[in-house]
């Protein structure tokens, strides 16, 4: 018969029961790590059981103590006693709770421990060296024993055979301080790499000496533990940061959650500020989770907590190799040229109409026409960018997939950088004052049309929009790598429709207009020879200075991404005559 419940807890890192058996026998069964087991255990085969235990986590298993008290009935209403005072407190309930378990638990006879495989998931090993080769840095936050996780991480490769492990933790804070044992770890790790350009919290440097740290809990403790005076010099987290950083792994043991929560924390507002992402499957995980930059919850045999509380929510853990290497490579390709791309063509489109003031007398008096300065977001250049933010592939899923050190052209937010940044603001601002003064000095007391009339003010403010939506559409269409018949039919259908509209706007007498000032201009200036001169010379020399970038870095400093895109067409192009010498070499073996 049950009569008592002492619930799990990750501090305790025990849970027990108290039944009563059919003779009437009282006894307390108690579970949990050995570490909590055995200091309470008075009576069994602790060394025998001990050895059993460390030697099942070197093999990997997941072990587990058992003990049991028999409880006399007066020790029984004693602990009936603690327990409903501690139930029924209004104030620290959960301290007193954990105080009067502590009390109950103790005096222990040592049954035995059991021993699980806990085994990996498919293609996990995989995973995690495909993010590793990507530069990212992977640690794992476990509450397991050090032995059991550390044969987890080499079955899973996040530590190899030539890895160096260092150790932080209880067994070697017995031996020295904190302090000396910090500094130890600092001089190994800092003497290899004080020759070597490292990268930090990344991974990106394939020379350095591979090194990998274990820490466990109670050592993560004494590090975040700051002085009592509140003074910096004794807070070893600084230290610790940077013993971390020159390491490839990192792997911390016997980790209470609000610890995992802390390890992610202490990384996240490190002077780098990197981005962090937790994965994790059981309701232990749920603190890390939440506090990472991104979540990421998979769905398993230990329940739905951590996928209720996550961004995003997988069903196996391999399925985060194509989530980040490839769908979060495709996602920040396609977001970079979506917000400089917005930002290049809106400079086009404003700056002709700040210097047409200069030549205006400042009377406000517009470049464009209403109609051009409403639609040019709405509808002549908006869905072009569109289609290329969610379809665009400019390497494909197979090529991501198969090479995971492309994802390290996109590291560090390497497409939108200031220098990046920079350069599409001088190629927006150089292509403005292609449009207007190109248009400006061309026609400038020059006759442009069959009867020997000049352009006016809003032929030329047409001539300059003309040139500005062929131009920024050409150039996304430069930018393009994926071509589908969507991509050509938005492209090509918006300058059509731009077309279109200007002859519909600019041929037929609107009566629900005031004014009839756009009347026959853009048929006007297409009858012109000089125009369709000037709108193709424009339109060049404003894609002019794009292309020779695109080539002179694809010949110069050619980025892993475009090394794979050169080698992709190349095999392209050999693909069909390899085809046909199969076919004729299969015909001739028929």
């Amino acid at each position: 018969e049950l009569l008592e419940v002492l619930t799990f807890d990750s501090v305790r890192r025990r849970m027990s029961v108290i039944v009563k058996s059919t003779t009437g026998e009282i006894y307390l069964f108690c579970k949990g790590a050995d570490s909590s087991i055995f200091p309470r255990v008075i009576e069994g085969k602790v060394d025998q059981v001990r050895s059993r235990v460390e030697r099942n986590a070197v093999e990997g298993l997941r072990t587990l103590c058992v003990a049991y008290k028999r409880l006399e009935p007066e020790q029984y209403e004693d602990a009936c006693r603690l327990l409903q005072s501690a139930k029924v407190a209004l104030q620290d309930r959960e301290k007193k709770l954990a105080e009067a378990y502590e009390q109950i638990e103790k005096d222990l006879v040592l049954l035995g421990a059991t021993a699980v495989e806990d085994r990996l998931q498919e293609k996990a090993a995989d995973t995690i060296e495909a993010l590793q080769k990507a530069g990212i840095k992977v640690w794992v936050l476990t509450g397991d024993k050090m032995e059991t996780a550390s044969a987890t991480c080499y079955a899973c490769k996040l530590f190899r055979r030539s890895t160096q492990l260092l150790e932080l933790t209880t067994k070697k804070l017995e031996e020295q301080s904190l302090h000396d044992v910090l500094f130890d770890l600092s001089k190994t790790v800092l003497r290899c790499s004080g020759s070597m350009t490292r990268d930090s919290f990344s991974g990106l440097s394939t020379d350095m000496h591979d090194y990998g740290l274990i820490i466990d809990g109670a050592a993560l403790s004494l590090i975040m533990k700051p002085r009592e005076d509140g003074s910096s010099s004794g807070n070893y987290r600084e230290l610790f940061l940077e013993i971390c950083r020159n390491c490839s792994a990192v792997l911390c043991c016997r980790m209470a959650p609000l610890q995992k929560a802390q390890i992610v924390k202490l990384i996240k507002f490190s002077k780098e500020h990197p981005i962090t992402l937790a994965i994790g499957d059981g309701a232990n995980d749920v603190s890390m989770i939440l506090e990472a930059h991104v979540g990421i919850g998979v769905i398993g045999k230990e329940g739905r907590q951590a996928a209720r509380n996550s961004d995003y929510a997988i069903p196996k853990f391999k399925h985060l190799k194509k989530m980040l290497l490839v769908h979060g490579h495709f996602y920040y390709i396609r977001i970079s040229e979506l917000v400089q791309y917005f930002f290049y063509k809106n400079v086009c489109f404003i700056f002709p109409q700040f210097l047409y003031q200069f030549f205006c007398g400042f009377s406000q008096q517009t470049l464009y026409d209403t109609a051009y300065l409403t639609l040019y977001n709405i509808s002549f250049t908006s869905l072009p960018i569109l289609l290329y933010s969610l379809m665009e592939q400019h390497v494909g899923i197979d090529v991501l997939k198969r090479d995971p050190t492309l994802y390290r052209d996109i590291a560090k937010n390497a497409l939108l950088r200031w220098r990046v940044f920079i350069y599409w603001t001088f190629l927006g601002v150089f292509d403005a004052l292609v449009f207007f003064f190109g248009a400006y000095f061309i026609f400038e007391n020059t006759t442009v049309t069959i009867n020997g009339q000049m352009f006016g003010n809003w032929t030329f403010g047409t001539l300059v929009f003309t040139v500005m939506v062929l131009t920024v559409t050409l150039k996304l269409a430069l930018d393009t790598h994926y071509w589908t018949w969507i991509n050509h039919f938005v492209i090509w259908g918006s300058l059509l429709f731009y077309i279109a509209f200007s002859l519909l706007w600019g041929g037929v007498i609107w009566p629900f207009l005031s004014y009839q000032r756009m009347y026959y201009v853009f048929i006007s200036m297409l009858s012109s020879g000089p125009a369709w001169l000037g709108i193709i010379l424009l339109v060049t020399v404003g894609l002019l200075p794009d292309v020779l970038k695109k080539v002179l870095c694809r010949q110069l400093w050619p980025t892993a991404t475009e090394r794979t895109q050169a080698r992709n067409k190349c095999l392209s192009v050999e693909q069909p005559t390899v085809f046909m010498l199969s076919q004729t070499a299969s015909s001739l073996s028929f």
